[in-house]
């Protein structure tokens, strides 16, 4: 079982447990997503993962269509796309997964708060290239389980992180794509300065994400002088999606 949580928290993950499996034969390839940051930072790219998102505890709501969103990230220049699908408190939807993976030809993340392999198995079947897996509702156990159980679809997973203790053991466990997320999962504030600090202890070996409160090409430029690889960015585009060609090359 997940670690034991309370508040929102608590919620969304006994929601997780609760979801139907959604069966659907794939058929497009796995798009891997760590070669293709090395080959946008090659070329001197802004690797973006923008984000399809309609609501979050913190306070934010915007409805976008996903379909003309997504594309718009696409032709904008977006690495790839994280499409949150947890439908208690973020409102997403596997819906939204499956219209945007068959929509674009660009790596998919399901952003969600996986706790069991059948929430990979759905986004697998549904198009998602990747999953999200946040170290802080899970054990370390479960979490290097359902890293392994990922990498057997040939989804390489992208590790969340929030403090010094989920870094040690998304290393500990091996993870090559790590997230790290300003937004405090309780409080939901967000520290950048705390970010930037874990950021500077993970190793060059390992692909690191940077999340939450990004609004600026000057912030994603001092973000990767400080060894920062990608940006997951959601509110700041759902509110302007015309910023993405502004980021991917600023």
């Amino acid at each position: 079982m997940p670690r034991y949580l309370d508040g929102w928290l608590k919620r969304v993950v006994d929601n997780a447990l609760k979801r139907p499996y959604v069966s659907k034969s794939r058929e497009k390839p796995v798009l891997q997503i760590i070669p293709r940051i090395e080959e946008y930072k090659k070329n001197e790219l802004n690797p973006i993962i923008a984000e399809f998102k309609r609501r979050s505890p913190s306070g934010f709501s915007e409805d976008r269509d996903p379909i003309t969103y997504s594309k718009q990230m696409e032709k904008g220049g977006a690495l790839a796309l994280s499409v949150i699908t947890e439908d208690s408190v973020f409102q997403g939807s596997y819906t939204f997964l499956e219209k945007i993976s068959t929509s674009v030809n660009i790596p998919v993340l399901m952003k969600d708060f996986v706790v069991t392999e059948r929430q990979i198995d759905v986004a697998y079947n549904l198009g998602a290239d990747t999953v999200l897996l946040i170290t802080r509702i899970l054990t370390e156990r479960e979490l290097s389980s359902l890293v392994e159980y990922s990498r057997s679809y040939g989804m390489e997973p992208l590790v969340e992180v929030h403090d010094e203790n989920d870094l040690a053991i998304a290393l500990r466990i091996g993870a090559k794509l790590v997230g790290i997320n300003s937004r405090d999962l309780v409080t939901l504030e967000v520290n950048k300065e705390k970010a930037l600090k874990l950021l500077e202890r993970i190793p060059s070996n390992v692909t690191k994400v940077m999340e939450s409160g990004i609004e600026s090409g000057e912030e994603i430029r001092y973000l990767r002088e400080k060894g920062a690889d990608a940006f997951l960015i959601g509110s700041s585009l759902m509110k302007e999606p015309d910023k993405i060609k502004d980021f991917v090359r600023s």
